[in-house]
């Protein structure tokens, strides 16, 4: 029995968080059962990367997005080792896996472009086209009172005759909002409202960072392109925010430009958390607590 006592949940408490989407076809159909859980899982966090790289128009030459995601980015996220993570990027290949992505090389010592595919099968497509063929025919014959109380759910007439969309796409919600989901910025203000402000500047810092069109940023005097450091900043997570605001508060120096010090520490984060907390246990260890 673990010696951690986890907490209930209340209310709407399990809203506050933050989730990675697994697509619930890769677990319910019989076409993915080969494809292992972790590949699952490394396939949801491609998807999530992929929300990012609409709203910065990352597309090839064919308007096909596409995202960069490598094999230290897969031993990073999900705590594996370098074999594992190879492995798991054959699994969802379209060379020797299922061809759920697709790998181009750039050459020059670039990363290699990742064009992440939909799970949803053609003829699947046309299977649920023709199940909403019939569906709306059989609509017709039902009564007027009827037909009311079943409005398409992704229609709406107005006045003037013209049909609008009310369906939201998941996959392109605006970067605000994954960026905020990403980062966890509304449980972390949950769990410590006294740095309230502090989050919600670095969750904004962030979202200007990414929304920049310059070719290149400076950070901590160093110059880099700017498709770098928003890279960077895709692998942030609440721990990263956390460790950023653990890091001022312990910081006794002056900060002359705190926009600057805060942007150069997000961009480290990723980095430099492991090293930073394996140092606080060295210490500890060895101070006997």
């Amino acid at each position: 029995m673990s010696d951690i006592q986890f907490k209930y949940f209340y209310g709407n408490e399990s809203e506050l968080f933050t989730f990675y989407r697994i697509p619930k076809e890769l677990i319910t159909n019989p076409r993915f059962k080969n494809l292992s859980n972790d590949a699952k899982l490394l396939y949801g966090l491609m998807l999530d990367r992929m929300a990012l790289s609409a709203k910065n128009h990352w597309f090839d030459k064919n308007n096909r997005v596409y995202i960069y995601f490598s094999v230290v980015d897969v031993m990073e996220q999900l705590n594996i080792g370098r074999n594992k993570a190879i492995k798991l990027f054959k699994e969802l290949d379209n060379e020797s896996g299922i061809g759920l992505i697709e790998k181009k090389q750039q050459g020059q010592g670039k990363p290699a472009m990742i064009h992440v595919k939909s799970f949803v099968i053609e003829e699947d497509k046309e299977f649920s086209k023709e199940f909403e063929k019939q569906t709306s025919k059989s609509l017709e014959h039902k009564p007027q009172e009827v037909s009311e109380a079943n409005p398409n759910n992704t229609k709406e007439n107005n006045t003037n005759g013209v049909i609008k969309s009310n369906h939201i796409d998941v996959d392109t919600m605006d970067m605000e909002n994954t960026i905020r989901n990403q980062l966890g910025i509304d449980a972390l203000i949950n769990d410590d409202p006294e740095d309230s402000e502090l989050y919600e500047g670095i969750y904004e810092l962030v979202v200007e960072t990414m929304s920049r069109n310059d070719k290149t940023i400076v950070i901590a005097s160093c110059r880099y392109p700017i498709e770098l450091v928003k890279r960077k900043l895709q692998k942030l997570n609440m721990f990263h925010v956390q460790y950023v605001v653990e890091c001022m508060s312990k910081n006794s120096t002056k900060v002359r430009n705190i926009k600057k010090y805060m942007l150069a520490s997000l961009f480290n984060a990723p980095t430099t958390i492991k090293s930073y907390y394996q140092s606080q246990v060295n210490h500890d260890m060895v101070a006997g607590i």
